[in-house]
């Protein structure tokens, strides 16, 4: 199976996260190095809409086409990143949305990123705010196929943390986690 075919299903195990954070939460260190829970949330809804318009074949923002600049955060936070990450997953079903290039760049390549990063950033905000968060194994699988590819190029690009060790008979969620740079043992 492809990404595409799991989006939905990620987009909707993260739902209750999204609704899951506290006000008072928001100032909380998140697993992302020097990112608050309101700075991640804010990252979240700035790529999101970003990678929603690639897949869609829409004109991103010229002077911010990966959303990442600005402040994205309003008091209806929550409910706009569930809308986002609907319509991000909406955007990269059809098989077509996959296809071609945008900005030089493989599609296919954008879409998985796409999906890996709304999984590793859905998990740091379950994470950082005590929630849990489960994918199912078919996700999870295609997750840590696209990690194997794209790693270490995220890596060297800084979209990714450092490689974290972990052994190798851990789960395959875990596996994923390291190859984003994230500790599968992080707590708040």
């Amino acid at each position: 199976m492809a990404s595409k075919d799991h989006f939905h299903s990620v987009v909707a195990s993260l739902q209750p996260v999204v609704h899951g954070v506290g006000e008072d939460q928001l100032g909380s260190p998140s697993p992302c190095d020097d990112w608050t829970v309101r700075d991640l949330a804010n990252h979240l809804l700035g790529t999101s809409e970003a990678m929603r318009r690639a897949g869609a074949g829409e004109q991103r923002d010229p002077q911010d086409p990966w959303g990442t600049s600005g402040d994205h955060m309003s008091a209806g936070w929550r409910d706009d990143l569930s809308h986002q990450l609907t319509g991000l997953a909406d955007a990269w079903t059809p098989a077509e949305a996959w296809d071609g290039e945008l900005d030089g760049m493989p599609k296919q390549g954008m879409g998985d990123m796409a999906y890996v990063e709304v999984m590793l950033h859905g998990w740091d905000l379950a994470r950082a705010t005590g929630q849990d968060l489960v994918f199912d194994d078919d996700a999870v699988a295609q997750a840590r196929e696209v990690m194997e590819q794209i790693g270490k190029l995220g890596r060297d690009q800084g979209a990714f943390g450092e490689l974290v060790e972990v052994d190798d008979d851990a789960p395959p969620w875990d596996h994923v986690l390291a190859e984003g740079g994230r500790d599968p043992r992080w707590s708040a």
